[in-house]
Order: C-alpha cells, then structure tokens, then sequence
C-alpha cells in the first residue's frame, strides 16, 4: 500500500498529544454532523503554527484555516466510521517493520526517537493505525478514480528538465585544513601558513593523495583527499572559480574560503550527460500521482461535506 496521507492531514501530525494546560472558558466552534469541535480543540491544533508577533488578523486567518482543518478531519473519521474501516494490530506492526527498513534503523532507535518526541510507543502505534485507516479509506474511495498516463509523465519531464543544460563533471582532490570555530585573525594566518607549507611539498614532487593523508583534515583525509566527481555548482564558489580553465592533473595555489583553506587537484573532467527520462519516470509519477490523489481526496471530501450538516460557531 502506498503511503499517501493528503496534503490536509498534516494537522493530525503536528497537533499535541494534550490540550493546553489552562481552558479558561471552554465552547463550541462547529458542529459536524452529531459531532463538536471545541475551541481548547482548536487552540491546540493552532498553537504550533502561532507565532509571538502574529497580527490579530493573522491569528484569526490562522484560527480559520485550521478549523476548516478539523472539519475535514471529522468528516473522514465519520466516513472511516461508516465504512466500518479498521487496522489490526498485526498490520500496525507490519507497517511499522517496514518503517524500520526504510529508514534503515533498529526498533530501539524508533522507541529512542519517539520516546525524545515525548510520547510513548502505545500513542505512536495509535498514530500509525489511525494512518493505515486513512489509507485504507483513500483506497476505497480515490485510487480507482485516479490514472496517470505516460503523455502526463513526459510532459512534466519535459517541463522540468527540457531546458537542463547538463553541467561538466571534475573529479577532484583536496588538501583541506580548517579554521575551527569562531577564528581569529592569528587563526587564520596560521592555517593559511600550513597550507602554504603543504602547497610547496606537492609542488616540489611529493605526491598529493600522500600529503592529503598526512596534513588534511576532515572526512576525505584517509582517502587522500578524494572528493569524486561533482559539478561546478555543487563547489564552493571560491574553488569553482580556481579550477576555471585548470589542466587535467595540476592542483591549485592555496584557496582562502569561509570554512578553511584548499589545494585543489584537478584528476579528470568530463562532459555532463542529459537526465535521461527512464531514469526519471518512476520518481515523476509518483510525484504526480500522489498529487492527483491528494486532489481527488479533497474533491471526495468537499462532496461529502456539501452533504453534510455543518454549523460554525463564532
């Protein structure tokens, strides 16, 4: 089953597990159907979306998208409720195995994780079986009415990338020494010194992966300060700029940059390839599927609210 939860659920993630500590005055916002929803309800929902310099408009706006949230919510939970749609336990656990490998992560690190989100693992198992019914319901009433033709897939590859101009891929090495945190100007000038003293040995012939291994300092150091292939774009600008119109195999003076200073090799450049739209197709229909889907829920949804018997309160 495909995890889709539309675009309007999001509140159900993000609202507190607790109504606020304090309820001065408790009332009724909106009734759906036989159901109410409070305002302590709607504070709660709101609350992480509030901000301490928020106009009285804003909140307000805020307050009024939120509730036609909950008002979304209580119309599929009594539609769930219609449809006599449950989850059982064995296939929370099941989803939840597959959240595991996923995410390639031990149930310990799961109960660590939820645990530090400060709730239990009885709510976070409620969670999830509250999503599955949801799923289960989208099934029901909204994949049969979506389809995604191989006509749509191209035109949107063709309206993402048809432009791309494919960037050229360096193969690069570093020597990198850092500044650490907060430098000084006496920090930096001694970085730079060093740096200057590993410039000068690969010059005068000693083999740069070596002299990467011993001086350089960060992830890349062990592996003679192999950086693979990247574009242009994906370097920082000062040694983009460094390696315009280098040579295969030479390296560059010293580079001052914000996090340290570089010597740069050169090691191989070769022309970027255009995004081949194989590659790209499945990413690209379940983007548009997922989106198709999300809109149908709502379409689904808006009828069933235009059936139903909704009374806002002020």
């Amino acid at each position: 089953m495909n995890s889709v939860l539309p675009l309007f659920f999001a509140i159900a993630a993000t609202t507190p597990a607790t109504k606020p500590s304090r309820v001065l005055l408790d009332r009724i916002v909106a009734v759906v159907n036989d159901d109410v929803i409070l305002a302590s309800e709607l504070e709660s929902a709101a609350a992480p979306f509030r901000a301490d310099d928020d106009s009285p408009q804003k909140a307000k706006a805020l307050d009024k998208d939120i509730l036609e949230q909950l008002i979304y919510e209580r119309l599929l939970g009594q539609q769930i409720k219609e449809a006599k749609i449950d989850a059982s336990d064995e296939e929370v656990d099941r989803a939840i195995e597959d959240i595991l490998k996923q995410n390639n992560i031990t149930l310990d690190d799961l109960k660590a994780a939820v645990k530090a989100r400060g709730r239990t693992m009885g709510q976070y198992k409620e969670d999830i079986k509250s999503q599955l019914v949801r799923l289960k319901i989208v099934d029901m009433k909204v994949r049969s009415k979506v389809s995604i033709s191989d006509a749509e897939i191209e035109a949107e590859f063709t309206r993402r990338f048809g432009d791309e101009k494919p960037e050229a891929l360096l193969q690069i090495r570093h020597i990198f020494l850092r500044y650490g945190d907060n430098p000084s100007a006496s920090d930096r000038a001694r970085v730079l010194k060093a740096a200057t003293k590993a410039y000068e040995r690969v010059k005068a012939g000693e083999d740069f992966a070596e002299v990467a291994k011993e001086v350089s300092q960060g992830p890349t150091a062990a592996s003679g300060g192999d950086l693979g292939e990247l574009t242009e774009s994906g370097l920082l600008p000062e040694l983009a700029r460094a390696l315009k119109g280098l040579e295969v195999g030479r390296f560059t003076e010293p580079v001052v940059t914000s996090n340290g200073v570089h010597i740069v090799r050169l090691d191989g450049r070769r022309p970027g390839v255009r995004r081949k739209f194989e590659a790209e197709r499945n990413k690209i229909y379940q983007e548009l599927y997922q989106r198709e889907v999300e809109r149908q829920m709502k379409v689904w949804l808006d009828e069933v609210r235009a059936e139903s018997a909704i009374e806002l309160r002020g």
